[in-house]
């Protein structure tokens, strides 16, 4: 499950927070002296670092409750085997205690000792711990299993329906009366005027992996959407995809290539397919982050008098993700990209190059709880002037997004969205603002 789908689903270390709600099964912390009691406040607030650097220089010669925390504080700076000698440790001396099983699950799924996180999590669940609780390690297991699904193969299927309200669904301009040059004054016509309305939704999709070789797994999807405009069903759209490849682990460097061919329908009727290949090296640098490059072919095929369109598109992306271990675990997608679409058909006030980057940032107040804020910029620059206008366009989008998402058990999830963009151009035709708010329920099959 890409938990960047949903996607803020890497789980959030505040699951290890709320289990002193799990009183009745755990058996009493041993008394503590002043330090261990500053260790523990301090890693509890968030400020592992200063605690880690602290007081757990010589852990292994203060046995017990030190153990604990320090192992905790480990795991946050990024050492967890380090984490894992001393939670285990602890754990021998108190079995019992569900906190530092739970503690010692995560500190194994960062060590990727996947094994031993299954074991732990299931062990701790066993227990049957608050709502809340389990949310959180339902979300662990759902980042095992994506991760468990390099070698062992998966399989994931779901269904999403929702609704909401698009103040721009045809990207209109704001106002039928312009000025273009040469042309001077212009009225636009009703079709590309801005319409707004409410929209209901709906998408499936599914993946499978299988490996097939150690260190070698082939994926294959399928996916599909539709928008369906109350008031403007003249613009309802729809998304159909379909990819396959296959990927190859080398210790921390994934390598993957792949197929794709995806159509979209414009009011029910065919309006563009595309047929691409893309290959994606991936750079874990550390258990917090990682880096990508992702250089992509596809050939943009038009129907009808939308063929003047057609279009081969080479391009090029890098990103960049980062989790910090600490309180509500922010995690960071980072992302740049440059694009030469050349049009195949002589066209060049229609080929155009592209640039631009986006960054998003998921932080997660409770196991069940995930928020989402975003901003991107896009930059397109046409390579020849518009026919009559003479004046080559030049345009400029921004764009931002706020999401919550709510984990109601580990199928069901429901999520809010909302998407802002402006479109400004040297060509008023093509300048547009438009914002979008929808609620969506998903389920997953597992």
């Amino acid at each position: 499950m890409r938990l960047t789908q949903p996607p803020a689903s890497r789980p959030s270390r505040n699951t290890l927070r709320v289990l002193a709600a799990m009183a009745a099964a755990n058996v009493a912390l041993p008394a503590s002296a002043a330090p261990v009691d500053d260790l523990r406040a301090q890693v509890e607030a968030g400020r592992s670092a200063a605690a880690y650097a602290a007081f757990c220089a010589d852990v292994a010669e203060r046995p017990g409750e030190f153990d604990l925390w320090c192992g905790v504080a480990a795991v946050d700076v990024g050492r967890p085997g380090e984490g894992v000698l001393a939670l285990e440790r602890y754990v021998l001396q108190f079995p019992d205690n569900a906190r530092a099983r739970l503690e010692l699950a995560r500190a194994y799924f960062y060590a990727r000792d996947d094994v031993r996180a299954r074991q732990e999590f299931e062990a701790v669940a066993a227990l049957k711990p608050p709502a809340e609780v389990q949310g959180g390690i339902d979300r662990f297991l759902a980042a095992l299993s994506a991760r468990e699904g390099r070698y062992l193969g998966r399989k994931l299927f779901y269904v999403e329906t929702g609704g909401g309200y698009d103040s721009n669904a045809n990207a209109g301009v704001a106002q039928a009366e312009l000025g273009l040059p040469v042309l001077g004054q212009v009225t636009i016509s009703d079709f590309g005027l801005r319409k707004g309305s409410g929209f209901a939704w709906l998408a499936a999709g599914g993946e499978i992996s299988k490996p097939v070789t150690p260190g070698w797994t082939l994926n294959a999807s399928v996916s599909g959407n539709g928008t369906f405009y109350r008031s403007a069903s003249e613009f309802d759209l729809s998304n159909y995809g379909a990819s396959i490849g296959a990927s190859y682990q080398a210790d921390r460097n994934t390598y993957t290539g792949s197929y794709a061919h995806g159509e979209i329908t414009l009011d029910g009727s065919r309006y563009r397919w595309t047929d691409g290949v893309s290959l994606e090296w991936r750079r874990e640098i550390n258990e917090r982050s990682s880096f990508s490059l992702a250089p992509q072919f596809a050939r943009l095929a038009y129907a009808g008098e939308n063929s003047a369109r057609d279009a081969d598109l080479t391009a090029l992306s890098a990103s960049y993700r980062q989790v910090w271990l600490m309180t509500w675990q922010p995690v960071l997608n980072a992302s740049v990209f440059y694009g030469d679409e050349r049009n195949r058909e002589d066209r060049g006030d229609l080929g155009r190059h592209l640039w631009g980057a986006s960054a998003n940032v998921t932080v997660s107040p409770s196991p069940s709880w995930a928020l989402n804020a975003g901003v991107g910029y896009g930059n397109s620059d046409y390579e020849a002037a518009v026919p009559l206008l003479d004046v080559t366009r030049r345009d400029h989008n921004v764009s931002a997004n706020l999401g919550a998402l709510y984990l109601i058990d580990a199928n069901w999830s429901v999520r809010a969205e909302y998407q802002y963009a402006r479109n400004n151009s040297n060509l008023e035709l093509y300048e547009y603002t438009r914002q979008v708010g929808a609620l969506k329920v998903r389920y997953e099959f597992k």
